[in-house]
């Protein structure tokens, strides 16, 4: 196991399920989290195109086969209920496919996050715009499953507003990971639900777009990753991320809030 320290974030090259068995009870406010799809599917053009750009040599994602990706998504989520307090959010991004020798990933998903501990409270839609890979139909969304403990409240920054359910966002060009995330998703996300000063934590961080996001927005950040090679690109991308921070956050003051439309006085978002 290695961890180094950058800025506000705490970064661990390791299996997720042996950090997660040492962070402090009610430590972490929110997870958000990318987790290997279980389907294989980035073995083939999506990491040969990474190769190709970078020069490195393609291979696997980890925990990518069926049974690895349920191994360590259930283990995630199951440190989660110690790690979180009864005001959180746990997010999870997940593949929007159909059937098949797998089954469909997002009602499992969906069936886990509102079992043992945790509440399941609402699927979002990445509407990635332009039709990626599939048979037949072609993908174009993917879903963000979203849960709190059981008994408890989704944490939520701002109880005034709400955001639509539906969020399009264009996946990125030059892609550091084979299945990296859009930048604005990822601060979009944690804009709406975590406070300046509170800790997220990505267990699957890739090449570290939560990372920078939580930089970005002044969150403290926990991230961890198996893989070396996304586990290096990840640290370069907080250091800079770090490096800027200061600047970003001077430009931020001066645009309008983000955040989501206003409810109506008296009403307020549930959960």
């Amino acid at each position: 196991m290695e961890m180094q320290e950058i800025g506000p974030a705490r970064l661990y090259l390791a299996d997720c399920l042996d950090v997660m068995a040492g962070l402090e009870e009610e430590s972490v406010q929110m997870i958000w989290t990318d987790p290997p799809y279980g389907n294989r599917n980035n073995d083939g053009d999506l990491n040969a195109s990474l190769a190709a750009r970078t020069g490195r040599q393609a291979e696997p994602i980890a925990n990518d086969d069926a049974a690895g990706m349920r191994r360590v998504v259930e283990g995630m989520l199951a440190h989660a209920v110690r790690i979180l307090p009864k005001e959180a959010s746990a997010l999870c991004v997940c593949c929007a496919g159909g059937g098949g020798p797998n089954g469909p990933l997002f009602a499992w998903l969906a069936n886990r996050m509102d079992a043992e501990g945790l509440s399941f409270f609402h699927c979002v839609i990445w509407d990635k715009i332009n039709p990626g890979l599939g048979w037949r139909y072609r993908r174009q969304h993917e879903l963000v499953m979203v849960a709190h403990l059981k008994g408890g409240r989704l944490l939520w920054r701002d109880p005034k507003k709400a955001a639509a359910n539906v969020m399009p966002f264009s996946a990125p060009r030059d892609r550091a990971h084979p299945n990296e995330k859009p930048l604005a998703l990822v601060r979009r996300f944690l804009d709406l639900h975590a406070a300046p000063g509170q800790t997220v934590l990505d267990p699957f961080m890739g090449s570290g777009t939560t990372g920078v996001a939580a930089v970005e927005l002044g969150l403290g950040f926990i991230g961890i990753e198996l893989d070396p090679r996304h586990f290096e690109t990840a640290c370069r991308r907080i250091e800079k991320a770090v490096s800027q921070g200061d600047l970003f956050r001077a430009q931020e003051k001066t645009r309008p809030s983000q955040t989501g439309f206003q409810f109506p006085p008296n009403d307020t978002v549930p959960g």
